[in-house]
């Protein structure tokens, strides 16, 4: 077998002429404005906060820490940095593809070094949505799910590669210097779900974007990789994938995504903890909304299709990072208080008593049937809550507000945006923010 992926994807990457639709610059767009209010929100997050006191002072350099006023640092740390912050709270948006979170290690390494250069917006548009691109043709190419099911973080895994497209845009790499960027990118790639519910899970973002941007550089300056690193024996999609995987038809699969990449929109979390908790969540705040008061509650059953409880790992919560990858927790949450915002994960929410005594009650299983043929996980849900009168409520949730199939609409991003921004104590720059950042194909970053 020859291999043909590696430099059909670095000519994707490379390719001079413009992709980018106003559908894609607006994508673009959302991205940054989420990810950057994410980041922003978790500027007191220990995981941001230890992470800066582990790195010392910072390197003076052109790229800013966001959360840290007038502070500037080099490419990689800005982006190791930024993108740790950008999944501290796990409020970043994820794409079905992936099974992931895309834009948490894809801006923070576009913030970097479009700052560094003085990228254009149409420049950073592309940069975007050809890292995207990316990421969505290799989880194609490695089957996502058996990936995902193996323990590897695909936020991370996928988005070291993708970062590195994401900078070799910005630098005008040519194919031949970006097949090694890649090949270079696919030897950085790593990542654990046993981390999850720990600090370690957002150190993955921020260390893909730093080693996609690392990657991208090296390549630059002459740095070599396997040329044809991503599918050839013992390259990435062999040893990410199941044992006997058809290289050859993996390849087709992830080139086929170049041709039709999917969709221009990724999934906006409207809700601070992991996305295989979103439309559980949005089921039980259905019932809430329907007068089921947490006092009255007997027992919950929560129904997901197969594989949509991988994520959770956590079943007795102690803390924040464990509340959000615990099921009982968000779904007594969402019965107890009625709603589900920022402040329902701190540690005191978390070890409420009646909280905690009703999550205790809530049992989860893989039974509803997939009403789609991805590759990746689904995100549907059913709740029934059984009440001490002997009556079955149910609530039924296709997908979660703020799917690429249910829009969350400007109002609630807007929204979010402001609360992360007031969560981070930056509520008095959002509107200068939000207004510098909402028109990134004509203005780039400001």
């Amino acid at each position: 077998m020859s291999a043909r992926l590696t430099p059909a994807l670095a000519e994707f990457v490379a390719d001079p002429a413009r992709h980018a639709t106003d559908e894609i610059a607006a994508l673009a767009t959302a991205a940054v404005l989420d990810t950057v209010g994410c980041a922003l929100a978790a500027t007191s997050e220990p995981a941001v906060t230890r992470l800066l006191d582990a790195l010392g002072p910072l390197p003076d350099g052109p790229s800013r820490v966001l959360g840290a006023k007038d502070t500037r640092t080099d490419e990689r740390t800005a982006a190791l940095v930024n993108g740790t912050a950008g999944h501290a709270l796990d409020f970043d948006d994820v794409d079905d593809a992936l099974t992931g979170h895309p834009s948490t290690v894809l801006v923070p390494a576009l913030l970097a070094v479009a700052e560094s250069l003085g990228s254009p917006g149409p420049d950073v548009v592309e940069a975007y949505w050809r890292g995207l691109v990316v990421e969505r043709a290799l989880a194609a190419g490695l089957g996502i799910g058996p990936h995902y099911a193996r323990g590897w973080h695909s936020t991370a895994t996928l988005g070291v590669p993708g970062a590195a497209a994401v900078a070799a845009v910005l630098l005008g790499l040519d194919a031949a210097t970006t097949r090694h960027a890649l090949g270079i990118a696919a030897s950085r790639s790593a990542g654990s779900r046993r981390n999850f519910g720990s600090m370690t899970k957002p150190l993955h973002a921020g260390a893909a974007a730093a080693d996609g941007v690392f990657a991208a550089r090296l390549a630059a300056a002459g740095f070599t990789a396997d040329a044809d690193q991503l599918d050839s024996p013992l390259g990435y999609l062999a040893l990410f994938s199941d044992d006997g995987l058809d290289l050859a038809a993996a390849s087709a699969r992830a080139e086929a995504v170049l041709t039709d990449p999917g969709p221009a929109a990724v999934n906006v979390k409207l809700h601070a903890c992991c996305y295989a908790t979103h439309a559980p969540a949005d089921a039980a705040l259905d019932l809430a909304a329907q007068g089921i008061r947490a006092g009255d509650v007997e027992s919950v059953a929560v129904r997901v299709p197969p594989g949509g409880l991988r994520p959770l790992i956590t079943r007795a919560p102690t803390t924040e990072l464990e509340g959000k990858f615990s099921m009982g927790y968000v779904v007594a949450a969402c019965l107890s208080d009625g709603e589900l915002r920022l402040s329902s994960f701190t540690d005191e929410a978390v070890t409420r008593p009646a909280v905690s005594d009703l999550a205790a009650r809530v049992a989860s299983e893989e039974s509803l049937p997939l009403s789609g043929s991805g590759d990746g996980l689904e995100f549907s849900a059913e709740v029934i809550v059984r009440t001490r009168d002997g009556a079955a409520h149910t609530a039924h949730c296709s997908a979660p507000r703020g799917h690429a199939t249910r829009p969350a609409g400007t109002d609630a991003v807007r929204a979010k945006f402001d609360d992360c921004l007031a969560r981070g104590g930056h509520a008095a720059d959002a509107d200068a923010l939000w207004d510098s950042l909402s028109d990134l194909a004509r203005t780039g970053l400001r």
